[in-house]
């Protein structure tokens, strides 16, 4: 069965004139990306239509959509959080947009489903899937600005790279939800990724007591080593204040000399 509507959605979806004709079909990309999902997910199977048809479906959700049904505007914002895509929504969509989030917690579907556990505490104060009706609560300048930190955080490739451009990261210190959320659960979600690093220049750059004390928490547990040395390198270009001397001492005082000196390699064990 999986097979067989496997194979019928390559079939249709790489016919030539299906191609022809979809391409400029606002309501008919939306339908099919809709449809190639559903059946997909409750077969458990890729969905066709979004690896050919991707720049499209991007496209069409950039616009007002005005002929395109709430219904389907909320099923595909749905869908595409289950493919890991967190969209900018307009915000006469937003609302569609929160419920298609909430219905994705509600789902508590974590292995069949791309959407990030970092992303969605970050921009919704949410862990472990759990307690959905809380985006409700969000608002769209909000989240907004919310999505914009995560935007900065990938769109460096390499630690360095991101550290240099610390600057960039500053105005988000006026952020009070981020930082209070970054300060409350950079232990829960502290790892080897840009969002990680990002959090870590802010903690870093800011003069709030608080964001110190986070970080010593954070050092405080049972760090394996590449953690260790993540928070070193750091640590390290952030010498400016006494607090973040202090930090890279308490490490000092608490690691092995070399996890914090010599690159460690991840260990995904």
């Amino acid at each position: 069965m999986k097979n067989d509507l496997l194979k019928k959605q390559e079939t249709l979806y790489g016919n030539l004139n299906f191609a022809a004709g979809i391409k400029k079909d606002n309501i008919g990309i939306i339908t099919h990306f809709i449809a190639s999902e559903k059946e997909a997910y409750e077969n458990n199977f890729q969905g066709q239509f979004y690896p050919s048809y991707h720049h499209e479906i991007n496209s069409v959700m950039s616009t007002k959509m005005l002929k395109i049904p709430d219904e389907n505007i909320f099923l595909a914002f749905y869908y595409r959080l289950k493919l890991g895509i967190i969209d900018k929504p307009l915000e006469k969509h937003f609302s569609l947009f929160l419920k298609a989030v909430a219905h994705n917690i509600a789902d508590n579907d974590l292995e069949n489903t791309c959407l990030d556990a970092t992303q969605l505490y970050i921009l919704f104060g949410i862990k472990n899937n759990e307690n959905s009706d809380a985006v409700y609560d969000v608002i769209y300048e909000d989240y907004m600005g919310l999505l914009k930190f995560l935007n900065l955080c990938s769109a460096y490739t390499t630690y360095p790279n991101l550290r240099k451009k610390k600057l960039r990261f500053a105005p988000f210190l006026e952020n009070p939800i981020l930082m209070n959320r970054i300060r409350e659960g950079v232990s829960f979600y502290f790892g080897s990724d840009f969002v990680t690093a990002g959090s870590l220049v802010l903690l870093l750059l800011d003069a709030n007591s608080a964001s110190k004390d986070s970080l010593r928490n954070l050092q405080d547990t049972a760090l394996k080593n590449d953690a260790v040395w993540l928070l070193g390198s750091f640590y390290k270009d952030f010498q400016e204040t006494k607090a973040n001397k202090a930090l890279l001492k308490d490490l000092y005082s608490k690691y092995p000399k070399e996890w914090i000196d010599e690159y460690q390699k991840k260990n995904w064990d």
